[in-house]
């Protein structure tokens, strides 16, 4: 039997155990609290590190986009107009691109008129930048007749002097290609992608429509032109042209199809269709149209380079009396028409109507630059600014 006193004494260690069993169960319960406390509250702190940059790029990208629209505001090229009568004029026709007038040295206009990108309500500026067509095979006239200078070829040169399969080649000089008086076929063009050689191959292989000297527009002059330019210089045609016309001319906001994009003000092309819309046409790739309408340039990009052809900066005096020494009675000479009180050429692709002149005296500049390539009859546009020009003081 159990005494009194050990009984008492049992309880008391019961009671004693209970006590600390207890007290180790509510730390250890502290414990794990802590410990999920800990662990949730590292959890959130790293949450919130990886959301706030997230929310600070967030915060960060508008306010370089606000930055970058208004840079775009403040920076955007001022217009000069000095003559009302003509951007009233041209305003009231519905030009839509970029008119420059020079007047003996001085900018008398230049101005964009009308909308870039229509559906981006994005406006024509005066650095706006086009496809100018045809006129470009000015610049491609200009490096033959600089490797001319160079020594490098001669202009009555035959075409098999550097296309051996050239068809008629013995008898096709490289002034009958400049003036447009070779006999050729030309390139059919196609919807894809061609390389310069394929090119002159298909050329090559359409033959010959008559003997050479007789006057007849064809892209492919050029095109070959332009390839022969690459096979003398050593370079890409389009490297020769960047290096030798583009730079020493100024021409800061001009270059090839594959960049055109990338410029900072490219214009969207449009047509009037049948219906009196207008809509935006279909582009061919343009390497089927290789040295005879792969350029883009804006308007003061085509007086810099009238300009450099007039001074001296990019032809010797006897090269500039070939390029504007009609070649047929077409009074084309190369890459220019021989007006009776003008140089001109003009570019026509789909989406972009172009007109370049200057007078003989150089004193007076006309460049209209257009992203609608019907809705403006230029020829008769640039006569009436010349008119305007003339009744100024």
């Amino acid at each position: 039997m159990t005494s009194p006193r050990r009984t008492r004494i049992n309880k008391h260690r019961k009671k004693k155990l209970m006590k600390t069993g207890g007290l180790f169960l509510f730390l250890l319960l502290v414990t794990v609290f802590i410990m999920i406390w800990t662990v949730t509250a590292h959890h959130r702190e790293k949450e919130s590190v990886k959301s706030a940059p997230a929310a600070q790029s967030d915060s960060s990208k508008d306010q370089t986009q606000q930055k970058k629209e208004k840079t775009q505001k403040e920076k955007t090229p001022k217009s000069i107009d000095h003559n009302k009568q003509i951007s009233n004029y041209l305003q009231q026709i519905g030009f839509s691109g970029t008119a420059m007038v020079v007047k003996d040295g001085k900018v008398v206009l230049k101005k964009g008129f009308g909308y870039a990108d229509r559906k981006q309500k994005i406006k024509n500026n005066p650095e706006t930048s086009y496809y100018v067509g045809s006129s470009q095979k000015a610049l491609i006239a200009t490096a033959v007749l600089q490797l001319e200078e160079k020594g490098l070829l001669q202009t009555s040169d035959t075409v098999s002097t550097y296309l051996p399969n050239f068809p008629n080649g013995t008898r096709i000089t490289l002034k009958n290609l400049l003036n447009h008086t070779s006999g050729i076929n030309g390139h059919i063009e196609g919807q894809g992608p061609i390389s310069p050689i394929d090119l002159i191959k298909d050329i090559e292989y359409r033959g010959i429509k008559r003997q050479p000297g007789v006057w007849e527009y064809r892209d492919s002059n050029y095109s070959v032109l332009a390839y022969i330019v690459s096979q003398v210089s050593g370079e890409s045609y389009e490297q020769y042209i960047k290096d030798h016309v583009f730079k020493p001319a100024g021409m800061k906001h001009a270059g090839f199809y594959k960049t055109f994009a990338e410029a900072k003000y490219p214009a969207v092309g449009y047509k009037v269709d049948e219906s009196g819309r207008l809509v935006t046409p279909h582009l061919l790739d343009l390497s089927q149209l290789y040295g005879a309408g792969d350029m883009y340039m804006s308007a003061e990009d085509l007086y810099k380079f009238d300009k450099a052809v007039v001074n001296g900066t990019l032809l010797s005096k006897e090269s500039f009396t070939k390029m504007f020494t009609a070649g047929s009675s077409s009074a084309y000479g190369m890459g220019f028409y021989i007006d009776p009180g003008s140089y001109s050429n003009h570019g026509v692709m789909p989406g972009y109507n172009i007109l370049n002149s200057f007078s003989h005296s150089a004193s007076k500049y006309v460049i209209l630059l257009s992203n609608i390539q019907n809705n403006a009859k230029l020829g008769q546009v640039n006569n009436r600014i010349y008119q305007l020009l003339n009744q100024a003081n």
